[in-house]
């Protein structure tokens, strides 16, 4: 690196980045200086970038190489993300992302132009996963050496705030559940015909906390029944662009036992006897696949609609809310954490900890109570 001193009396710095030689002049020499030692230190430091790469590339083209990214590797580059989160990521670029910034050169993504972007939004839920999602692509552009910092995770400026939840999560009694599977069976869009497997179904997921991806991709030979009923959790059915395909994957990468009250095993016993071992558990009454928005429409909604009417107080829910009510019943039952991470699906036991705390935490007040109930008891 080097400082000289121009005819015209300005000052320039020649210094060299990635093998090419740069220029920069400033009208005093204590300038120049200055620029040479932050020049010298971002090299040590490892943060020096040619942003002119960031004045070249649009950002359609960031776009491309990060989304192929994440289907490789995945956004922690551990693993590659699943087809659902792909489609997901691209349904947010192409409705929210890409109609703002897809020509845009991406050193002219400032923060006036984020913050702009942002005003635009009516809703909380929409702003917080696009703005999150564009702050992933230009750490991917800083990482790759595009850009020499990521604006749009100034949460300071930005300050897009936490959507508020729509609805609170709903854990059923067990009363309720088994009247919510009576009425899943009767009445709804298939009345008069014989749909008794929704009933059936209800209090499966409501027992097992199977999603509704697995419920929907569950095979007969993933069934184990016998004096230990369980189910082996190993594929899922899953909307993909609008299209239904099956996964030899759960959610979590790897197949999990979980066990089946024998109440619900026995019925469901009988139900796939005469089903071959590769046929799903549970279809359409033509005998296809089971669509999440279907099945809420002619068959859960109504049902809980029923409910509504005999129980005002029944709650609103919808169908994941049925592994909370399957969490809710074991931890009641006295289920050990490791069997409720079995049940969750969850890589870690602490994640499960951390999703359904409450329900631990009213399991711990009636462990107090039945200590107390023994202390009460015995004798001085």
């Amino acid at each position: 690196m080097a400082i000289k001193k121009l005819p015209g009396g300005k000052y320039q710095h020649d210094y060299r980045l990635d093998g090419h030689r740069i220029f920069k002049r400033f009208s005093t020499k204590a300038a120049a200086e200055a620029h040479d030692l932050q020049i010298r230190n971002a090299k040590a430091g490892g943060t020096l970038v040619d942003t002119r790469k960031g004045g070249k590339m649009r950002f359609h083209e960031l776009y491309e190489e990060w989304i192929a990214r994440i289907e490789e590797s995945g956004a922690r580059g551990t693993r590659p993300a699943s087809p659902v989160t792909v489609a997901g990521y691209q349904q947010i670029y192409d409705n929210h992302i890409k109609p703002e910034f897809e020509h845009r050169p991406l050193a002219q993504i400032g923060l006036p132009v984020i913050n702009a972007w942002l005003r635009t939004f009516d809703g909380d839920d929409a702003r917080k996963r696009a703005h999150l999602q564009l702050g992933r692509m230009l750490q991917f552009a800083v990482d790759s050496g595009y850009l020499a910092n990521n604006v749009a995770q100034n949460v300071v400026i930005n300050n897009v705030p936490t959507p508020q939840p729509v609805r609170e999560p709903v854990a059923l009694r067990i009363g309720q559940l088994k009247e919510l599977a009576r009425q899943a069976g009767t009445g709804g869009r298939y009345e008069g015909a014989d749909h008794d497997a929704y009933s059936l179904l209800v209090l499966f997921a409501g027992t097992t906390g199977l999603r509704w991806s697995e419920v929907a991709g569950l095979r007969a030979d993933a069934l184990v029944f016998g004096a230990r009923p369980e189910v082996v959790v190993r594929t899922t059915l899953v909307l993909v662009n609008g299209r239904l395909e099956f996964r030899d994957t759960t959610k979590a990468r790897k197949p999990r036992r979980v066990p089946i009250p024998p109440s619900v095993a026995e019925p469901l016993e009988r139900h796939v006897e005469t089903r071959g071992a590769e046929e799903l558990v549970f279809t359409s009454p033509s005998g296809t696949e089971l669509r999440s928005s279907n099945f809420a429409r002619r068959i859960f909604h109504p049902a809980i609609e029923r409910c509504q009417e005999a129980d005002p107080s029944f709650p609103n829910l919808v169908f994941h809310d049925l592994r909370r009510t399957a969490v809710s019943l074991a931890v009641s039952a006295g289920a050990n954490i490791k069997v409720v991470q079995q049940i969750a699906g969850h890589k870690s036991a602490v994640t499960t900890l951390d999703v359904y705390a409450q329900y631990f935490d009213e399991d711990a007040h009636s462990s107090a109570r039945a200590v107390d109930a023994l202390l009460r008891g015995e004798n001085d």
